[in-house]
């Protein structure tokens, strides 16, 4: 899939601080584009002398990270907003940061034992 790369700088990239995004990345060491969904908690806007390129600060949206991860504007050929949808009739707590996108699988409270493996499983299949 062509398509033409997202401009960023200094004026429009402070937008997406708060906003959870899928973003389409062109990494050198890479045959093929990748996709990530990420949380933006910051921007680094370029500096003379200082910070050669801008970059966001992102945690990834589909796993807890203890530290943000850094993904540079270059890096970048597309770059989407995602809304939540209030579902009708259905009161929904807006989600806090890193849970917007989870499994929702239980897991059971004992693991380890002679029926639950250390990676939760029991087998059966959950609808």
């Amino acid at each position: 899939m062509t398509s033409r790369r997202v401009t960023l700088n200094a004026g429009n990239a402070a937008a997406f601080i708060g906003q959870t995004v899928m973003v389409e990345l062109i990494l050198e060491d890479e045959p093929e584009s990748l996709w990530r969904c990420f949380h933006v908690v910051g921007v680094v806007m370029p500096v003379p002398d200082l910070v050669k390129e801008g970059h966001f600060l992102v945690f990834n949206a589909l796993r807890e990270e203890p530290f943000p991860s850094e993904i540079f504007w270059s890096d970048i050929r597309t770059l989407t907003t995602l809304h939540r949808r209030q579902l009708e009739g259905v009161d929904q707590p807006s989600p806090a940061l890193g849970g917007l996108i989870r499994s929702g699988a239980a897991l059971p409270a004992r693991r380890n034992s002679s029926t639950v493996p250390a990676n939760g499983s029991t087998g059966a299949a959950h609808p």
